[in-house]
């Protein structure tokens, strides 16, 4: 029996001191259909000629698409998106680590039944210290049909995602989207009717390090506020659970994060935000109690 083809979609950008671990893990991955579609998006480090070696001696596995413009993610994703073949596809970045046996156990999840759309796991972060830690977005994974949870409770971590690619809308990643285009591609892809769930276990490490786009929480509110405004939009069915994450991701998120930089009186406005919208919201009462202290 042929397994059905996995792409692994891999973006960079100037991470010439990650990129080989990055890619030998991929490689390293006990799943025979395999092709690796690695992205980049005009690195000057010398991530590109690390990427030109790899095709020589992979060139059955690996497709480097080595971009001569910067396009920044969203862009560079559907650069690499626009070349995947596979029936399925998971995602990482060029400084992430896949763990053995994640690609089989995600692609065997999706043979049980063709509605299933997006399979997730659990990742664990390291640090430059050497430190590790869950994932703040895979301690608790969702499971269940449509994007209702993955809207109100926010996304999967994408070094856990793979999807079924036929569920991938034309537009790939939504240009609309600096950042996040990866969150809206999630709900995109369940939308009413797909079946997304995970497969147990820790199968991925997320490398977290000064240059990452994503380390501040504050630093890309606007764009997951483009974001709930655009599955509004898209999706009316989903007013409710666009509500609720607005309260949370928009307020009273922000707001926690602040309060542990000792930022008290910009939380104590979030959290006052997030009651108006939320009277019943008992965590950002005990939250605004705390900004008085």
């Amino acid at each position: 029996m042929t397994l059905p083809k996995v792409s692994v979609h891999i973006i960079t950008y100037n991470q010439r001191d990650f990129i080989r671990e990055a890619v030998d893990s991929a490689l390293a991955q006990d799943y025979s259909n395999l092709e690796l579609v690695i992205a980049d998006d005009a690195s000057t480090d010398g991530t590109v000629d690390i990427l030109a070696e790899y095709q020589r001696m992979h060139p059955q596995r690996i497709k480097a698409i080595l971009g001569a413009t910067n396009l920044g993610i969203t862009g560079n994703s559907n650069r690499g998106l626009a070349a995947c073949t596979g029936d399925f596809i998971a995602f990482m970045g060029g400084d992430d680590v896949l763990l053995p046996g994640k690609i089989a156990a995600q692609v065997d999840w999706f043979a049980r039944d063709r509605r299933r759309a997006l399979c997730g796991h659990q990742v664990e972060v390291f640090y430059e210290d050497g430190s590790r830690a869950p994932h703040p977005l895979t301690r608790h994974l969702l499971s269940g049909r449509g994007a209702e949870g993955l809207i109100r409770h926010g996304p999967f971590g994408a070094t856990s995602v793979m999807v079924r690619r036929d569920r991938i809308p034309g537009h790939g990643f939504d240009p609309a989207l600096a950042i996040v285009s990866d969150q809206l591609l999630w709900v995109e892809v369940v939308r009413d009717d797909g079946i997304l769930g995970f497969v147990p276990g820790t199968l991925a490490r997320y490398r977290r390090h000064g240059a990452n786009v994503t380390r501040d929480p504050l630093a890309n509110l606007d764009d997951v506020e483009r974001f709930l405004a655009i599955v509004a939009k898209r999706f009316p069915q989903f007013r409710g659970a666009v509500d609720y994450a607005v309260t949370r991701r928009l307020s009273y998120d922000p707001a926690v994060a602040m309060l542990a930089q000792g930022q008290t009186r910009e939380a104590r406005a979030l959290l006052r935000g997030a009651i108006r919208r939320e009277p019943a919201f008992a965590k950002a009462w005990v939250r605004l109690a705390q900004t008085y202290r």
